[in-house]
């Protein structure tokens, strides 16, 4: 099945939780996580991270219970929840990126915009990146 990434960067003003659970309402067939700005800079690296979630959907390799939480783990590269919420997590009162993953004929017209923010852009992958994507693949080694 063909997927989507949308990585949104949304203001100070609105809640990340309500927007998680609204949006999250509306695309049900689709992972959504609200992330710390400082999560990435570059919708590639999103998109990367997000494709080891939604692989791991596929199969029984998830990190945790949820799709949700398995990409807020691999964000954080860790399988401790409560310090990935820490690390990454969103919080009220500031700005956070919305990612959404999921089927293509489901998202293909959804926009940054749509979601009263707008879309990281994309640029090459530093290293750090790179590291950050292959310390998320082997978060599944140490579960395992």
């Amino acid at each position: 099945m063909n997927q989507r990434v949308l990585s949104v960067i949304i203001g100070r003003g609105p809640d990340p939780s309500t927007i998680r659970q609204s949006v999250a309402a509306k695309y049900p067939n689709s992972i959504v996580q609200t992330l710390s700005v400082e999560a990435a800079t570059n919708r590639f690296y999103i998109e990367m991270i997000a494709a080891q979630t939604l692989s791991a959907n596929e199969t029984p390799s998830l990190l945790a219970r949820k799709p949700e939480v398995d990409l807020l783990l691999r964000f954080a590269g860790t399988t401790q929840i409560s310090r990935a919420i820490r690390q990454m997590g969103a919080r009220k009162g500031k700005e956070f990126i919305l990612v959404i993953a999921g089927p293509s004929r489901e998202l293909a017209n959804l926009s940054g915009e749509d979601l009263g923010g707008r879309e990281l852009g994309v640029g090459s992958l530093s290293q750090k990146e790179l590291d950050r994507i292959e310390t998320a693949a082997l978060l599944n080694a140490s579960t395992a």
